[in-house]
Order: structure tokens, then C-alpha cells, then sequence
């Protein structure tokens, strides 16, 4: 089971008074290496995300999203085929916030991701006037902005200290990294 499955069944079983929405989450959103869409699919129908999906440049991935869009009675999500350090097919990228989750395995892959990310963040193209900053609440009780365009990430599996390397390259790159809590991670352009 995934962190993002796992999120889902935590806020399914919550009390709907006790569910968190979200402010953030009116924004545009683009997941990175979605997988089977299953988090964007949720965010689309739980929260009514504005979300693209994204993930490597495969029919077989994008065709499977679109059957799993259709089995959960939503419109085709927008899907954007790319493989990490390649030009990114959006010249000029509009999403205020890129989410990924459970990326962090391909120790190999951290220069290319980071590349991605940094051109998403960097190239970032305001889309609308909502667009704009909120604040994020860490674990310990402290208030991040969050400003747009971010990369939110998260990751249920443990690593170990191969998973440093990937926040040092962020840094050396030229990105803020911010600790909210287990295993989630806010990033962006530094200041």
C-alpha cells in the first residue's frame, strides 16, 4: 500500500466534519509519476482539483489512467507523457502546485527529477488571479508559506540515507526544501 492509499482511507474514514479541505487545492495541480492516477482521480473527485497527470513517456500508462478516469465516472484527466531530465513538452508550465508521491526510489534518477522539478518551479507561468499563497501547517505546529509554484512530495517507503541525496541535489540546484512532517516535503525556488 502506498502513502497516497493510505492518505485516501484516512480521510474517507474521518468524520465528514473532521475532513480537511483544502484552499490549496483550487489551484492548478499536475502529479508527477502518477501511476494508475489513483491520487489524482481522488483529488479531482474529493476536492474538485483542476489536475493534470504526468508520468513516463508510455501509451500503456496514459491509457490506463484514462480506463481508470472512466471506471470512476470522471471526465479523461489531462496527461502529459514525460520522462525525468528530457525537455518538458510544456514550454511554459502553469501548474501553482506539482505533487508527487513515492518517487523517491530511483536513487539513479534524483539529477533528472531534480531537473524536472526545477524547471516546473523556475518556468512557472501564473495561470489566474487565484493563484497566490497559503500557509501549510508543519508537524511542529509552525506555519510555511506556501506560495506558488511548489512541489509537495511524500513517500511511505524508508530509504534510508540515499533519500538525503535527493534534498542536497534539490539545494545544490538552487530549491528551498521544507520538512511539514513524516515523510512530506515542501520545495521550491529559493528566495
Amino acid at each position: 500500500m502506498t502513502a497516497t492509499t493510505t492518505e485516501m482511507r484516512r480521510w474517507r474514514s474521518a468524520p465528514r466534519g473532521r475532513r480537511r479541505r483544502w484552499s490549496m487545492w483550487r489551484e492548478r495541480t499536475t502529479s508527477l509519476t502518477c501511476g494508475t492516477g489513483a491520487l489524482a482521480i481522488f483529488l479531482r473527485k474529493s476536492f474538485g482539483v483542476d489536475i493534470t497527470t504526468s508520468d513516463y513517456d508510455d501509451k500503456d500508462i496514459e491509457e490506463n489512467i484514462a480506463y481508470n478516469c472512466r471506471t470512476n465516472k470522471l471526465d479523461v484527466l489531462p496527461h502529459i507523457r514525460h520522462t525525468w531530465g528530457d525537455p518538458f513538452p510544456v514550454s511554459r508550465p502553469d501548474w501553482d502546485i506539482v505533487i508527487a508521491s513515492d518517487i523517491l526510489l530511483y536513487v539513479k534518477q534524483y539529477d533528472n527529477l531534480v531537473k524536472t522539478v526545477y524547471f516546473l518551479l523556475k518556468e512557472y507561468k501564473k495561470s489566474s488571479e487565484k493563484a497566490g499563497c497559503s500557509t501549510i501547517t508543519d508537524k511542529s505546529g509552525t506555519q510555511v508559506p506556501a506560495k506558488s509554484p511548489m512541489f509537495l512530495i511524500s513517500w511511505r517507503r524508508r530509504i534510508g540515507k540515499d533519500q538525503s541525496l535527493f534534498f542536497t541535489r534539490c539545494e545544490d540546484a538552487g530549491l528551498e526544501v521544507c520538512h511539514l512532517g513524516d515523510l512530506v516535503y515542501l520545495i521550491r525556488i529559493k528566495s
